[in-house]
């Protein structure tokens, strides 16, 4: 075997198991998620953000922490895309466990996400609604937003941040406060400081 057919056999063995590698790095985590963790504030204060179509104003409600599997990953270009481009569709719990996992299938568009579950769940809707949440996520910097592009179907994530309401020109959008609610309103909006995925800062 000639130098130029080793190389070019190394090559295709390289990307084969990079192709196995991200194969592997996205298969989802089988174990039980804790709770969110929120403390809301008392003296809700207000910062204010750089977007895309001038600085927007925010006010803190309450510090949340929050860890899941992502079950959906949409980009927007919608007007709160100014300052929010990404939603997130988490789920934690059991949800994730192989034999609860495979009965729901989730849905994102417009800003809303929605489930479905098999006849054969072994969990019932109120468990998976209160186990599971569409996030509209705002990045605290340039930094914040390239781990947020990176994140894919799948991945293990741990977001670390704000529950907040932002003051558009065209009214308040407030970020629910309680796992319970469903319907309009019933997203999180989250300022985010900090993201792990799949364990990696």
């Amino acid at each position: 075997m000639n130098n130029f057919r080793r190389i070019l056999l190394a090559g295709y063995v390289i990307a084969a198991l990079l192709v196995i590698n991200a194969f592997m790095d996205r298969e989802s985590y089988r174990g039980h998620i804790p709770d969110p963790v929120q403390t809301n504030i008392a003296d809700a204060r207000t910062i204010t953000v750089a977007g895309d179509k001038g600085d927007v104003k925010l006010t803190l409600l309450a510090e949340y922490v929050v860890e899941g599997v992502v079950k959906g990953r949409k980009k927007y270009s919608d007007y709160p895309s100014q300052i929010s481009r990404y939603d997130f569709a988490l789920a934690w719990g059991d949800l994730n466990k192989s034999e609860i996992d495979e009965h729901i299938k989730y849905h994102q568009s417009g800003r809303w996400y929605s489930f479905q579950l098999l006849p054969s769940c072994p969990v019932g809707i109120d468990y998976v609604a209160r186990h599971s949440a569409n996030v509209h996520l705002i990045h605290q910097d340039q930094e914040i937003l390239r781990q947020i592009k990176k994140v894919r179907k799948n991945d293990y994530v741990r977001l670390e941040g704000y529950l907040v309401e932002a003051q558009f020109e065209s009214g308040p959008w407030r970020s629910s406060l309680t796992r319970d609610d469903t319907g309009n309103g019933a997203c999180e909006i989250m300022y985010v400081t900090g993201v792990v995925v799949n364990g990696q800062g």
